[in-house]
């Protein structure tokens, strides 16, 4: 009987030590995640962000003569390259005095043309409302449409006064050419999964689907025959 047990305890730790091997492995990658930076580190392979049924985001964009603001998920993108920090919505842009205006969710942001943010002007930095559209007028000065209505800022940004005169053509969104497209929806895409949920799904089997996470369950239930099976050939031996 022992032989037997002995037989078997030999075969399934030899089946077993490959599952050991893997979540001893990834195990250890998970618990140093924050040392190898994985939280910010994105998945950027097409082919396993397909497996994961990752689809980019809708994309809008404002073009803004030779540049293009574009905007996805949380990002904002100058001419494809990410820029500034994450906003839910963006309601336009428009260039003024060598400067880039983009309105978004609460506030307006101030950038360069190579995309650099200079400023973020929000209510509490003297903005009347939150913007709704943004638009430029005959005089180059700054409108942004609120609720019930529009403002005309100064050259600073920092006072604003009621419209007076004939409303301005308001920033509308324009087409996405392809090559923008597919630019801005690899980025996109590749933001969506971390390195370190890419691991976890791993050591639990669930970047393999169902049937990888009840294989998972089987080295789990080998691993305890194994424990067994040792234990009772450590005592039959004493």
């Amino acid at each position: 009987m022992a032989a037997k047990i002995h037989k078997w305890h030999r075969r399934i730790g030899l089946l077993a030590s490959t599952f050991i091997v893997f979540l001893v492995v990834t195990g250890i990658v998970l618990q140093h995640s924050d040392d190898f930076n994985l939280p910010n580190q994105h998945l950027s392979n097409t082919w396993l962000l397909k497996y994961y049924g990752i689809k980019p985001n809708p994309i809008t964009t404002y073009q803004l003569g030779n540049f293009a603001i574009s905007h996805a998920g949380e990002t904002i993108y100058l001419s494809g390259e990410p820029i500034t920090s994450p906003h839910e919505n963006i309601f336009g842009a428009v260039t003024v005095a060598e400067h880039i205006v983009i309105a978004v969710d609460a506030s307006l942001l101030v950038t360069d043309l190579e995309g650099n943010l200079i400023d973020e002007i929000s209510t509490q930095d003297g903005l009347v409302e939150a913007p709704l559209g943004i638009a430029v007028s005959d005089s180059e000065r700054l409108v942004i449409r609120g609720v019930n209505t529009y403002w005309h800022g100064d050259r600073d940004l920092t006072k604003w006064e009621v419209l007076q005169g004939p409303h301005p053509e308001w920033s509308s969104p324009d087409i996405t050419l392809p090559a923008l497209r597919q630019v801005i929806e690899a980025k996109d895409m590749g933001n969506q999964i971390s390195f370190e949920r890419f691991i976890l799904d791993a050591h639990s089997g669930r970047v393999f689907g169902k049937y990888g996470i009840w294989v998972i369950d089987a080295a789990a239930i080998l691993l305890l025959i194994l424990s067994i099976t040792g234990i009772w050939l450590w005592a039959s031996r004493r």
